[in-house]
């Protein structure tokens, strides 16, 4: 089985270089940080458990979110997170975007969906991939809305949508889903002013409720050398994860 590879910077550069790249990689995985997190939720939250700890469907001996998870622990205050050194850069693009007139609020996705359509389609590739056809597909994103979480949103000094996210909370952590930005727009830090809006929102969440404890941005495995640096700037480590269930039941868990 080939080792799965975390991107440069979030290794852990302890390991005896002397090692085969393939067992240092796989030690490096080893080593992450271990934690248990319990989800609970709507049927919505069910698939994507479901979905977490399904098989790998490249390396079948692991669980499919289990290794190399990117997740920030939410701190008691928004202070606490946006402050000190490595938040610096995440503050200079926040920053930039709110001197330029950007504004961060919720989103209803459907009323927007145009918006959000110029989005998906304002670059060919992101991350070095083209775009799938399911975000260039208006019927098939509309479908999609449908069913999203909480869906929020970056708006220009003319209220135009310029990026926006939806994420699910799952009893104890948040789950981000799709997450873009328009091209044209990227360079005024429009993403960092999205993902401190959430998160400063789900700060005071957990402030009045208790929950989420967790933020989670997929995974590092698979991300590109900038997209795993900007989850870093964001405060999202690697970790190794065992995901428990404690929902409702539901026609999707019963099998129904």
């Amino acid at each position: 089985m080939a080792a799965m590879a975390l991107p440069p910077r979030v290794l852990d550069q302890s390991v005896d270089p002397r090692f085969p790249a393939p067992m240092r990689r796989f030690v490096e995985l080893y080593q992450l940080p271990r934690v248990t997190i319990e989800m609970s939720g709507d049927d919505g939250c069910l698939l994507l458990y479901r979905h977490f700890t399904r098989r790998h469907p490249r390396y079948r001996v692991i669980r499919n979110k289990a290794w190399g998870v990117a997740l920030l622990s939410l701190p008691d205050t928004y202070e606490a997170y946006i402050a000190g050194g490595a938040r610096r850069h995440m503050r200079g693009h926040v920053s930039r975007a709110t001197r330029g007139g950007y504004t961060f609020g919720p989103l209803d996705p459907l009323a927007s969906l145009d918006e959000i359509m110029d989005i998906n389609r304002s670059a060919e590739t992101r991350q070095g991939r083209p775009m799938h056809p399911d975000y260039l597909d208006g019927e098939a994103v509309a479908t999609y809305l449908r069913g999203a979480g909480e869906v929020y949103g970056v708006r220009d000094s003319d209220g135009r949508l310029r990026a926006y996210a939806d994420l699910r909370q799952c009893g104890a952590i948040a789950c981000m889903s799709r997450l873009l930005g328009h091209a044209e727009h990227l360079a005024q830090g429009v993403m960092y002013l999205l993902l401190a809006g959430i998160i400063r929102s789900l700060i005071e969440r957990r402030s009045a409720t208790g929950q989420p404890t967790w933020f989670m941005y997929d995974t590092f495995p698979g991300a590109s050398v900038g997209l795993a640096q900007f989850k870093r700037a964001i405060g999202c480590e690697p970790h190794r994860v065992t995901w428990r269930w404690s929902g409702v039941a539901s026609q999707i868990a019963s099998g129904a």
